[in-house]
């Protein structure tokens, strides 16, 4: 917002600070929907960073600004129409998080093109679309050992004949699906104490 007119300056910042602050935490809660907190890193300086160690995806990355505009008239604010600033509020959420989503789609896009990690599920059952992505992926454990499986985001209008095609696959499906996530666990545990055999233990 270009003028806040509160009647002084101190005012006027506290009012942006928790606007922002509001909207920050409108955005995580969106966020989290998508990305475990503990997959978010914080900057505190810099604007770029390079993972050389990194084997799928890009060893070098850089901040991406985003931004967004929004209006709150003051003759709303005056007239008691208080729930105006609520609105911009969720304005901006909606905006920047829009802007996120499309970045992590197009950045999963580009990575899987790169790496061949592509399952093409048209005029397939999608049952056997699902089970060669999952056969394709390398899974980790979670804290609790079980196996960290994927999340699948769908079109709207796709997501009842999706679970439609589930229901009628069966049981000898999904037979074959839980031995896979079971194959794939025992991989990510030989995995896993591999990586910890690494460190030298005292």
């Amino acid at each position: 917002m270009g003028k806040c007119p509160l009647l002084s300056d101190e005012d006027s910042s506290e009012f942006m600070r928790s606007f922002a602050e509001q909207v920050s935490e409108n955005t995580r809660y969106l966020r989290e929907r998508y990305m475990d907190p503990q997959n978010v890193l914080k900057f505190s300086h810099g604007h770029s960073w390079e993972a050389p160690a990194n084997e799928l995806g890009d060893k070098k990355g850089t901040l991406q600004q985003h931004g967004t505009e929004t209006e709150i008239r003051l003759a709303d604010i005056t007239e008691g129409r208080a729930h105006v600033i609520f609105d911009a509020i969720n304005q901006v959420t909606q905006d920047m998080h829009d802007q996120m989503e499309r970045m992590m789609f197009e950045t999963m896009k580009e990575a899987t093109d790169r790496t061949g990690q592509v399952v093409h599920a048209a005029g397939r059952p999608m049952p056997e679309a699902m089970y060669e992505m999952l056969e394709k992926m390398e899974l980790p454990l979670g804290k609790d050992g079980e196996l960290s499986m994927p999340s699948m985001f769908v079109h709207p209008s796709q997501s009842p004949k999706i679970m439609a095609e589930l229901d009628k696959a069966g049981s000898e499906f999904e037979q074959r699906f839980e031995l896979l996530k079971e194959k794939k666990k025992e991989a990510a545990r030989i995995k896993e104490q591999e990586r910890l055999a690494r460190f030298e233990r005292l």
